[in-house]
This record gives structure tokens, C-alpha cells and sequence, in this order.
């Protein structure tokens, strides 16, 4: 056992889980390999998205709270966020898939082979629409209560103040003064954005039997294969950790207080 045991923990810290029980003699690595490329892409693409937008209408709101345009996205942010996720993608599911046919669930077409072709990425991009959707639009209302609320508190502070009086123009301000600053928290937060394939990924990836990581954990929950679900598990932790280690390194780049001090 002693033996099992170290020759273990020499397999792991070469990256190799072993293989699959529930697709058994597959190596765990060629399922992670295969299923990878699925999850980054998504996670990706709608992580910058709704960062992008979310920050962008959160911060002009905070500046200008009193508009009315401002108080209208408020009210609905405060209506789409508490939503849980797999509630609001099954309802994307049933409204745009089943009711109107409009979009399909799923990776791609059964039996279609993985290729870079034009026929295959528009493919690709049908079937991921709908759990793209559900996962920018959520995001997007989380981030933009959250720079809503920072840039208020930016408004307040004295250097914004001492600009309206100096003079400067409000464009400048929002820009320079106010929303960049307010963009420190949010640059930190958005390198913790890798772990939510365990909390809305893998949930949205379930429900619209999208062929990433998270369905893959799923399956392997159910029918407990252990080498699979240590296998994910480890490489989220070094994907989570390395991007906060990236986002560390390229900190001073966004705050001049850590570059100059």
C-alpha cells in the first residue's frame, strides 16, 4: 500500500491521473484534452464580454444615478441577477430551442467530425449561442452592479471633487479619473472568473449538454470516477492560480501606485 501509495504522487506530479473508470481504458488526460478547448472557449469569450459591457454601462450608471437611463438598468439588473443559472438557461432553453427553434443546444451536429472549417465553426457557434447568452447576460448584471457601486464610491472621494471644481471636463473625468481607478477591483475579481466552471459553467454546460469540462465533472460525479474528477479538480486549481498569478505580474501596468512606489 506504502508503495501504491508514493508511486501515486509521482503519477500525479507528472500530470498523469491514470485512466478513466467510466470510459475505461481512456486515459483521463485525452478526455480533459478533448474536452478543454470546449470550456476555454466559452468561459473566454463570455468572461470578456460581459466584463467588457458590464463594467462599461456600470461605470458610466454610477457617474450619472441620477438618469434615468441609469435607474432603468438598475431595475433590471436587480431582476436578472438573483436569478440562479440553471433557472435562467433552462428558461433560454425551453423559450429559443423548443418554443420557438430558433437556436439547438448542444457542442455541434451528432456525428459531425472536428475540423477548422468554416462550416464547422458556424456550427459550432449555433449550438454555443444559447449557453454563451445565459452566461454573458448574468455576468453582465453582476459586474455591472458591482462597478456601479465602486464608481459611486469613487465619485465621492476628494480628487474627483477637486477635478469638477479645477475645471476639467466631465469626459475626462469619467475616463481618467473616476472609472479608471474604479477598474483596480474589478481587474483583480476577474482572474477568480476561472473557477466559476464549478458554480455557473459547469451548471450551464449541463443543461445544454455543451461537451466541456463541466459536463465532463458531471459525468464523472455520477458514476464516481475519481481519476476524472481529481483530474479536472487539478487543473482548475492551476488554471485559477496561474491567472492570478498573470493578473499580479500585470498589476503595476494598470495602477502607477505599485509601478512607482
Amino acid at each position: 500500500m506504502l508503495e501504491q501509495y508514493g508511486a501515486f504522487w509521482v503519477r500525479l506530479f507528472h500530470g498523469d491521473f491514470g485512466v478513466s473508470f467510466f470510459q475505461f481504458p481512456t486515459p483521463v488526460n485525452a478526455l480533459i484534452k478533448t474536452a478543454l478547448p470546449w470550456t476555454m472557449s466559452l468561459l473566454l469569450f463570455t468572461t470578456i464580454i460581459s466584463w467588457t459591457i458590464g463594467n462599461i454601462l456600470g461605470g458610466l450608471a454610477g457617474y450619472y444615478s441620477r438618469s434615468r437611463w441609469s435607474r432603468v438598468l438598475d431595475t433590471i439588473t436587480m431582476v436578472i441577477r438573483p436569478i440562479p443559472y440553471y433557472i435562467f438557461a433552462f428558461g433560454l432553453l425551453l423559450l429559443l430551442a423548443f418554443a420557438f427553434h430558433i437556436f439547438i443546444s448542444g457542442g455541434t451536429e451528432i456525428g459531425r467530425r472536428v475540423e477548422f472549417s468554416v462550416p464547422f465553426i458556424l456550427d459550432v457557434l449555433k449550438h454555443a449561442f444559447l449557453p454563451a447568452l445565459s452566461l454573458i447576460i448574468l455576468g453582465t448584471a453582476a459586474w455591472f452592479q458591482t462597478m456601479k457601486l465602486v464608481v459611486q464610491n469613487t465619485n465621492a472621494e476628494d480628487f474627483v471633487q477637486y477635478a469638477k471644481l479645477g475645471g476639467v471636463k466631465q469626459g475626462r473625468i469619467v475616463s481618467r479619473y473616476v472609472i479608471r481607478n474604479a477598474m483596480l477591483p474589478q481587474i483583480t475579481v476577474l482572474a477568480l472568473l476561472f473557477g466559476q466552471i464549478f458554480s455557473g459553467a459547469l451548471i450551464t454546460e449541463i443543461v445544454f449538454s455543451y461537451p466541456g469540462l463541466g459536463l465532463l465533472l458531471y459525468n464523472a460525479i455520477l458514476t464516481g470516477d475519481y481519476n476524472l474528477i481529481m483530474g479536472i479538480t487539478a487543473l482548475s486549481i492551476v488554471a485559477i492560480t496561474t491567472a492570478i498569478l498573470i493578473i499580479d505580474l500585470l498589476y503595476p501596468l494598470f495602477d502607477p501606485r505599485i509601478r512607482y512606489s
